[in-house]
């Protein structure tokens, strides 16, 4: 059963939630002017109008000074929920489900475009998913394990962490606020989420088998942790930082030659063919902004850029980009198809 709410569905979510207590007034009036904007206005002063202390003057004026975010329609089915409002069965056609999730993308994408446009949003958000990734990192990843992953890649596990069990990071742009739950916690954390699933939530679920690397900062800081499963896909939080954050695998200080590759998987296979030190910047984008680092750590060492051996010549291009402006070499390494 999919579920699809409209405008003119409002009315009958309404009767079921109390309009005396202030707190949900305000929820509800944002949530409405966040979804459907003006023209929800109706829809509100209605349901409103049946309070004690309904003034139509001040209902009008608090809507007017109500932001858009922090409450969606998902917070409106919560609290229509709690009071015993069901979901109407709508057995829809493959095509109104496509349209329907193709709408709800379209609002997620613009939610997400406007916060990395927004520096300040974008910023709070790389602190809270930051919170984040820590707990994850601290309390559930280990440092023992076995991941598919590492064994079909023919390397071992370098500053990495494994997970024993599924652990669920979740992330609300809206509440600018993280959390992560495990074990049989996720199943029943998404067995109550409103369906369908509000557009301020984002998840990044890591499971049995997988592995984390961090992405630091120059104080050692875990900003964000890239997510690799038993079968290689890798994954990002949403809104996690990634510009000029890396992982190091080995020693910089007094070391005589430095790699830096863009992948956890070639800077481990450099590492234990060579023993050098390397540095995982995650992306070919990321490798000069994590360059600048390694010279400061090792001015007088000599620095080897590892780009990707890639198709369109991108890992190339962005390893010699990397090594003229830090005074480089640039190596692209062949590890045969194991890498690939």
């Amino acid at each position: 059963m999919s579920l699809a709410i409209n405008l003119s569905d409002v009315p009958k979510l309404l009767l079921h939630i109390n309009n005396e207590d202030r707190d949900t007034w305000f929820k509800v009036g944002n949530a409405l002017k966040t979804e459907f904007g003006e023209q929800a206005f109706s829809y509100w002063d209605d349901w409103s109008s049946t309070s004690k202390s309904y003034v139509k003057r001040d209902a009008k004026s608090v809507w007017d000074s109500l932001s858009i975010g922090k409450n969606t329609m998902g917070t409106i089915i919560y609290l229509a929920q709690q009071t015993g409002w069901k979901p109407e069965k709508q057995d829809l056609t493959p095509e109104q489900k496509r349209k329907i999730k193709e709408e709800q993308e379209a609002r997620r994408a613009a939610r997400e475009a406007e916060i990395e446009a927004d520096q300040a949003k974008k910023e709070i958000m790389q602190k809270v998913v930051a919170k984040g990734c820590q707990k994850v990192w601290e309390n559930y990843g280990i440092e023992f394990g076995h991941s598919g992953y590492l064994k079909h890649k023919q390397i071992t596990a370098l500053g990495i962490r494994y997970f024993h069990q599924t652990v669920l990071l979740w992330i609300d742009d809206l509440e600018e606020k993280v959390g992560v739950i495990s074990g049989a916690k996720v199943f029943e954390f998404f067995k109550k989420l409103p369906k369908p699933k509000p557009e301020n939530l984002h998840f990044l679920m890591f499971k049995k088998g997988s592995i984390a690397v961090p992405l630091r900062d120059t104080e050692g800081k875990i900003w964000s942790l890239q997510y690799i499963s038993s079968t290689g896909v890798k994954l990002f939080p949403k809104f996690g930082r990634k510009v000029g954050l890396f992982h190091v695998i080995g020693y910089l200080k007094d070391a005589k030659v430095i790699a830096q590759a863009e992948g956890y998987a070639t800077a481990a296979s450099i590492h234990m063919a060579t023993e050098w030190p390397v540095v995982v910047s995650f992306d070919c984008g990321n490798m000069v902004n994590v360059a600048p680092f390694i010279r400061q750590q090792a001015p007088d060492a000599k620095i080897l850029m590892c780009g990707d051996n890639d198709d369109n010549g991108a890992g190339q291009a962005k390893a010699l980009e990397a090594a003229m402006l830090i005074g480089a070499d640039v190596v692209i390494p062949d590890f045969g198809t194991i890498n690939k």
